[in-house]
């Protein structure tokens, strides 16, 4: 019998058995908490239930659970950071800060824990083809090169949902961006109309769609709640993140504050805005010669040479050949 074919099996075995202890260990039974999910399990009939979507039946429950395992190894300005990042990117508040570190958690050990099994089972069809299997060794999987490999795995298996997190939060502040000078210019419009500041973003809210249009209808829910609407607007620009919109917010604070005209603050706040606008339009457009600088480089000129210098190249070989 081969035993080398066993050993990375009692490696795995062995690191399985040290997660459950892990596990087990970290449990606190939490009586409160679980009663809380039995009574809301139970309010729930079984139809009801499986009419729920996958994710939130079991995705967001295995990572709610994670999160409270690994919670104490997180820092709390992380968390706080975090949260904001998925108020900006529109994901709170299905999407939880601690959720979020739940699937840190779960992709960066899932990544670490796939690598030594692909590694295994490619060294173990190398072996089966060349040697019977005599080739395969704990040394072989378990090196300092591997540990270093499967360390770096965690780490980019970790950080890659705060990456695309980014990603996300910067593509709705990109779409916040396009759509503020129009919304502001149809709120000063409105507004010298003669309707209301609320009526007049109510009135914008409902012509237009997007992240801008859903940020106004929650600014105008919390108005409603009974919120001040200087609070109301600074918590918009909280969970924008733009520029743009928080000195719209200040000029318009300012303006409620001291009791100026809301229809000139508008129109100054619609032209600055959309002069603003223009200039990152006309800074998108001085980029783009660099942009097709690298193109141009290493995709057209190398073809243009082709077309133009191989009728010659052959030519001249040929009166070569024929010398």
């Amino acid at each position: 019998m081969n035993w080398a074919l066993l050993i990375p099996f009692l490696v795995l075995a062995t690191f399985a058995l040290i997660a459950a202890a892990i596990y087990f260990s970290l449990s606190s039974p939490d009586l409160k908490r679980r009663l809380q999910e039995i009574r809301a399990d139970s309010a729930l009939t079984m139809e009801e239930r499986l009419k729920r979507p996958f994710m939130e039946r079991t995705i967001l429950p295995l990572l709610d659970k994670v999160s409270t395992k690994v919670k104490r190894f997180t820092k709390q300005d992380r968390m706080e950071k975090l949260q904001h990042r998925l108020v900006q990117a529109g994901l709170f508040p299905r999407f939880t800060a601690a959720r979020f570190d739940g699937l840190c958690w779960v992709v960066g050990l899932g990544l670490m824990v796939a690598l030594p099994l692909l590694n295994f089972v490619a060294n173990f069809v190398t072996a089966l083809g060349v040697g019977g299997g005599t080739s395969v060794s704990a040394g072989d999987i378990f090196d300092l090169q591997s540990v270093l490999i499967y360390l770096v795995s965690f780490i980019v298996g970790y950080g890659a949902p705060g990456f695309f997190l980014g990603r996300m939060v910067k593509a709705r502040q990109e779409l916040v961006l396009r759509a503020l000078p129009s919304a502001i210019d149809l709120i000063s419009i409105s507004a010298e109309a003669g309707m209301g500041f609320d009526q007049a973003v109510n009135y914008v809210r409902r012509q237009s769609t997007g992240p801008l249009a859903e940020e106004f209808g929650i600014t105008l829910s919390e108005i409603r709640l009974g919120k001040p609407r200087i609070e109301a607007l600074n918590n918009l620009a909280y969970r924008t993140g733009v520029d743009d919109v928080k000195n719209f917010v200040a000029a318009i604070t300012q303006s409620f504050q001291l009791g100026t005209s809301i229809v000139e603050t508008l129109r100054v706040q619609a032209d600055s805005i959309r002069i603003k606008a223009r200039q990152r339009a006309q800074e998108r457009a001085m980029r783009a010669p660099v942009k097709m600088l690298f193109p141009l480089v290493f995709f057209i000129f190398p073809a243009l040479l082709v077309v133009i210098l191989g009728p010659a190249v052959v030519s001249i070989s040929q009166s070569g050949f024929m010398q």
